[in-house]
């Protein structure tokens, strides 16, 4: 079997701190620990490509040791101050653009070593396996990097058996053997097994998750809460086809290859055809095609819609407003027939009083008109 090509970054003020200076003393122990394979039972041996070291300027004395073993050392010297007065380097910033640089340049790496237990490099981390390849880190189990990172990366490595592995000797091969047998792994300090919280969450998402009789099939339908666990972690952020794949492998119906009675990827083509389907099912799953056969997926968190405004009540009065109902117009030739059929009363003749008054006002005027003509 052939070995992975990898790549070896080293945060060495980091990885001193975290061990001792047995780190240098024993390098050409825990190096060949490293290409066998011996922190992972199922891990591959592998053969470093590329190794290099990032340290301060303090360090620098340890420089012939390293480029012995075949390293690149950068002195990755602080320009503030400040920094430089509390020891700082800017080694985490040299790493990451030389991982990225790395990532995208060389097509020959299929594996990257990244010895830090910074927290900082998860998005590395991210970044790295979003080109397919395989990431393996390291953090300390007395706090949450070791966990942190066998969720984030391909495998992690704990600082006790790092530790150990300053003493490593690769086993001597048989004579009746094709290979040495499998380098003895340390065991963890910790007693108490860690478990991830995400995984447990995506247990119980496998346990309760039910399809509808006309939806879509159940499995996809837990491949989506597996998404979106996933997703909920790191909104907005690239989510690997490596950390998809291995999440998904939870799915007792999931499988990358052909096997017995089971078709990969749900029964559809590729992997880019099955992140499209649960895109259909869940469209928080964002999926961008970069190329052919490959894409990339991301989790989009859905905006929150704005609660409704609460309606005003109508005013209630407490007594009825009046109505004046529209009064109707009867028509004039309505009216005209109505006045012929009425009973009118007979005109009444006038009094004798009213007649001698009248008589008397036409006497008057009968005499102004003769004084006026005189």
């Amino acid at each position: 079997m052939s070995r992975v090509k990898s790549v070896l970054l080293v945060d060495f003020d980091n990885i001193y701190g975290a061990t001792s200076e047995e780190v240098v003393s024993g390098l050409s122990n825990w190096l060949l620990w490293l290409e066998d394979g011996a922190f992972s039972p199922k891990s591959r041996r592998r053969r470093f490509i590329d190794k290099r070291v990032y340290w301060n300027l303090q360090f620098d004395k340890y420089r012939p040791e390293f480029e012995r073993a075949g390293f690149s050392a950068y002195n990755c010297r602080a320009l503030a101050k400040r920094k430089i007065s509390a020891g700082k380097s800017s080694a985490d910033i040299v790493l990451t653009m030389d991982a990225i640089e790395i990532a995208l340049v060389n097509e020959e790496v299929e594996e990257f070593v990244i010895l830090t237990t910074d927290s900082d490099f998860v998005p590395v981390v991210n970044r790295v396996q979003a080109g397919e390849l395989r990431v393996v880190a390291c953090g300390k189990e007395t706090d949450p990097t070791y966990e942190l990172f066998s969720q984030y990366a391909d495998a992690a490595i704990h600082i006790g058996a790092l530790k150990a592995a300053f003493s490593y000797q690769r086993a001597k091969r048989k004579w009746y053997a094709l290979r040495s047998p499998p380098p003895e792994i340390a065991p963890l300090t910790l007693v108490r097994e860690r478990r991830s919280p995400l995984m447990g969450r995506v247990r119980a998402a496998l346990d309760t998750s039910e399809a509808p009789k006309d939806g879509p099939p159940p499995e996809l339908l837990r491949a989506v809460a597996i998404i979106k666990e996933l997703g909920e972690r790191m909104p907005d952020q690239p989510l690997s086809k490596t950390r998809v794949v291995r999440a998904l492998s939870l799915i007792q119906e999931f499988t990358p290859t052909y096997q017995a009675g089971l078709r990969p990827w749900f029964g559809h083509k590729n992997f880019a055809a099955m992140m499209r389907r649960l895109s259909q099912i869940q469209p928080a799953i964002e999926v961008t095609t970069l190329g052919k056969n490959k894409v990339e997926t991301v989790w989009r968190e859905p905006a929150e819609a704005p609660p409704p405004r609460p309606k005003a009540p109508p005013p209630v009065d407490d007594e009825p407003e009046a109505r004046l109902l529209p009064r109707e117009r009867t028509p004039l030739a309505l009216l005209a027939d109505a006045a012929k059929d009425a009973d009118l009363p007979d005109p009444v003749e006038d009094t004798a009083e009213e007649a001698a008054g009248e008589a008397d006002e036409t006497e008057e005027a009968g005499t102004e008109v003769v004084t006026t003509r005189v």
